[in-house]
């Protein structure tokens, strides 16, 4: 009796602790001001506080026990209609978007972020500014799940060379990352890095923007011309489309505004008629890049596919009349092409604006997201953005870096666990000039492990999947003959606890690159790159029982979880 009633209270107390053991709550009132953010009363407020953001900023000061993975939540309200403002965890930053709404509700704004024990500063900045925040609030989560990508494309029946190019890409996804680099005119940035660091990026960025305008001055071939080199060296060719005004009354893509009175007045509404000039002119169109792109097709080029991109921006006229005419046309575009045409080539990547989620064409047209930052000098890992975006699309679609003015530092994207598919710089300025990325750092991740170059690539016309989505299974574990189920032999790092709870740390001699686990059938449970010499792997909704634990790929050991 007086044993079952000691669990009873142990389990109590731990219930009652759980809150603080695995949440933080950091109230806005207690956060340091500025800018004219104000503290105001609040009734109905955790605290009795709130704070006005106004035009002014918040910084946090959280201090976190143990390393992990955290969401941060906001409970704030945007009474004032709806707002964008910035995040910043130790200088790391992201947009965030809330819709307009007069009462306090909780916004996940941060997911799945990777932070070590010690102090942490939170900021909410001001970009429109104007709302009204209660509290943020760090809770931890097991990162293992993170991940459920697709392993198939959404085009049926797709080339062999379309395929392999996505299981290269799937093979590196978190491993690795693709350099890149945006061209302008044949290969004219690629060179110029080969000449400055003696390596050229594996991806080539191209761009169908004069294709079709009958320029007496430009040939229509030449992005397919490019990108049929590019992959004949192994490299990848990644397409996209600045789309002239297809009624041809202009030679713009932007849409005319006070700050371009030139743009033009393209009406992508018109999608939902078929008889009119607009719908007539954007098929034409649509079936004039198809050829190019067929082109590709008979000659084995696989093409990374990246139309309408930045649609929600509504800087250009594919994106200027709201989400239902994009949809429309992504949708149109598609099935032309796959349907049509069929292009089974291609490999869809759809390029998200903040607070975009009702312009997303659906998982079935989309392959991977891309997102595109231009932010000057900032080499961050990003990693904000990469965990919300992963989040946000369910863990199933590749994140990349689909445009960045500054580039992310690879020692930051290692240190964050920012797990982006590749990178590509935009050309001119962007790629050349130090305000934006310097040669050193450019020779820096040219010459790092983590960064694959044109000269690491692999034979993609024969490439086959490196690491299947049915691992091998580990050779006949036996059973542990003492309950600590760790190894006698000699390993590389250290493990402990001997019997796990929840979780087990894992400390290397070197550096750890990856950790995976997996039962006794052979079946991977949990995977996580680290790139570092210490790592938590969480134990967390695993049944007791006797794991395999595979460090770096190479060295294996037994755990049993109590």
């Amino acid at each position: 009796m007086n044993n079952n009633f000691t669990h009873l209270l142990c389990f109590l107390c731990l219930l009652l602790l759980a809150p603080q053991l695995w949440a933080q709550k950091l109230e806005a009132e207690n956060a340091t001001l500025s800018g004219g953010a104000a503290r105001v009363a609040c009734s109905t407020c955790s605290g009795g506080f709130a704070v006005e953001q106004k035009e002014g900023n918040l910084a946090f000061s959280a201090s976190i026990a143990q390393e992990g993975f955290y969401n941060i939540i906001l409970n704030a309200a945007a009474p004032g209609g709806e707002k964008t403002n910035i995040i910043t965890v130790n200088g790391v930053s992201a947009d965030f978007y809330l819709a307009k709404n007069n009462q306090y509700q909780n916004h996940k704004i941060v997911n799945t972020l990777k932070l070590p024990a010690g102090q942490h500063t939170i900021e909410i900045k001001k970009s429109w500014g104007w709302i009204n925040i209660d509290y943020i609030e760090l809770e931890k989560v097991a990162a293992s799940d993170r991940f459920n990508l697709n392993q198939t494309l959404v085009t049926p029946n797709p080339t062999p060379e379309a395929t392999a190019l996505y299981n290269f890409l799937l093979d590196n996804y978190g491993d690795k990352i693709i350099s890149g680099v945006m061209t302008l005119s044949s290969m004219d940035e690629v060179n110029w890095l080969k000449q400055n660091t003696g390596k050229e990026p594996a991806l080539v960025g191209l761009d169908f923007m004069h294709s079709g305008r009958a320029y007496n001055w430009y040939n229509d071939k030449e992005p397919i011309q490019d990108a049929k080199a590019c992959y004949d060296r192994n490299g990848i060719p990644a397409l996209m489309w600045h789309w002239r005004d297809p009624l041809r009354t202009t030679e713009e893509f932007y849409t005319q505004s006070s700050s371009k009175p030139e743009g033009t007045t393209f009406d992508i509404s018109r999608i939902s008629d078929p008889n009119s000039a607009e719908y007539k002119a954007m098929l034409a169109d649509i079936d004039f890049i198809s050829g190019l792109l067929k082109e590709l097709q008979d000659q084995h080029v696989p093409v990374i596919w990246r139309p309408l991109h930045e649609a929600a921006g509504g800087w250009f006229w594919w994106g200027a009349n709201g989400h239902e005419p994009l949809k429309a046309l992504w949708h149109l575009m598609y099935d032309r092409m796959v349907n049509h045409h069929g292009l089974r080539n291609l490999i869809w990547v759809w390029t998200r604006e903040p607070g975009d989620e009702a312009w997303y064409p659906g998982d079935e047209y989309v392959d991977i997201v891309g997102r595109d930052i231009y932010k000057d000098g900032d080499h961050s890992s990003h990693a904000i953005e990469f965990n919300n975006m992963n989040a946000l699309y369910g863990g199933k679609k590749m994140i990349t870096l689909s445009e960045v003015g500054s580039f992310p530092d690879v020692d930051n994207l290692i240190e964050d666990g920012a797990g982006w598919s590749w990178y590509m710089p935009w050309y001119g300025g962007y790629t050349r000039d130090s305000f934006y990325n310097s040669l050193s750092l450019w020779r820096k991740m040219f010459a790092h492990e983590y960064v694959i170059t044109l000269d690491e690539m692999p034979d993609l016309k024969t490439y086959e999947r490196q690491d299947p989505a049915e691992p091998e299974q580990p050779q006949e574990p036996e059973e542990p003959q003492q309950p600590t189920g760790i190894n006698d032999q000699k390993h590389s790092f250290k493990a402990y606890p001997t019997l796990i709870d929840r979780d087990l740390y894992v400390e290397g001699e070197s550096l750890i690159k990856s950790i995976a686990v997996y039962n006794t059938l052979g079946v991977m449970l949990r995977h996580q790159n680290v790139y570092k010499d210490a790592a938590i792997v969480s134990f967390a909704g695993l049944n007791a029982g006797l794991y395999i634990v595979k460090v770096n790929g190479e060295e294996t050991l037994k755990v049993v979880k109590k």
